[in-house]
C-alpha cells in the first residue's frame, strides 16, 4: 500500500508467484477494469503448467486499447498452446471490457488515442466497426507460400470463449 492507496497490481502479482516470481517484471500497466480478465488468464496459465515448466510474465500492458501479455519460458508444446489460448482469450476480452471499471465496453477514438471503455467512462467517438465483425479475431499465416487465414473466430463475452466463424460469412475472402 503506497500512501494508503491499495495497488491491486502488486496484490495480483503476489497471488501468482509462479508466474511473476519476486521481481517487478510483468507489473501490469493497465487499468483495474482488466483485473478480472488478468486473473482468469493467470488461473488458466497456472493450470497449463506441468512440473518442470518455466514461465515468466515479462510485460503486461494496454496497447491500441487491448491487452498485451508478453512472456517467456520453457514449456512443453501442449502447455505452450494452452497458455497462448489463455492469453488470446484475455486479449479478446479486453477488446470488449472497460479498462477503467470492467463493464462491457467498446473501442473509442480519443483524438488519435484508442481506449476500450463503457458508456460511463467513454471519451471521444466510438470507433467504427464493420457490421458483423464485432469481436472478430482473424489469424493469418503462411500456407503453401501464400498468406492465408488460419483461423477466424469471434470472442463471446458471455461464455468467455471463441466461436469459429466462416470468413466468407462476414465478407472476408482470401
Amino acid at each position: 500500500m503506497a500512501g494508503g492507496v491499495r495497488d491491486w497490481r502488486i496484490e495480483f502479482m503476489k497471488a501468482h508467484p509462479r508466474l511473476f516470481g519476486s521481481s517487478s517484471q510483468g507489473y501490469p500497466e493497465c487499468g483495474e477494469g482488466w483485473h478480472d480478465l488478468l486473473e482468469r488468464c493467470c488461473v488458466r496459465i497456472e493450470a497449463a503448467l506441468a512440473e518442470g515448466d518455466r514461465f515468466t510474465a515479462e510485460h503486461i500492458k494496454s496497447k491500441y486499447a487491448t491487452l498485451r501479455f508478453y512472456w517467456g519460458g520453457r514449456l512443453s508444446d501442449v502447455a505452450k498452446a494452452q497458455i497462448e489460448e489463455a492469453i488470446e482469450l484475455a486479449e479478446a476480452r479486453s477488446a470488449c471490457t472497460c479498462e477503467t471499471c470492467g463493464a462491457h465496453g467498446r473501442l473509442y477514438d480519443r483524438g488519435g488515442w484508442l481506449a476500450t471503455a463503457c458508456p460511463e467512462h467513454a471519451q471521444g467517438e466510438p470507433a467504427p466497426v464493420k457490421a458483423g465483425r464485432e469481436n472478430l479475431r482473424i489469424v493469418g499465416g503462411l500456407v503453401e507460400d501464400r498468406i492465408r487465414i488460419v483461423s477466424c473466430r469471434r470472442y463471446d463475452r458471455e461464455t468467455d470463449g471463441f466461436v469459429d466463424v466462416d470468413p466468407v460469412s462476414v465478407g472476408i475472402e482470401e
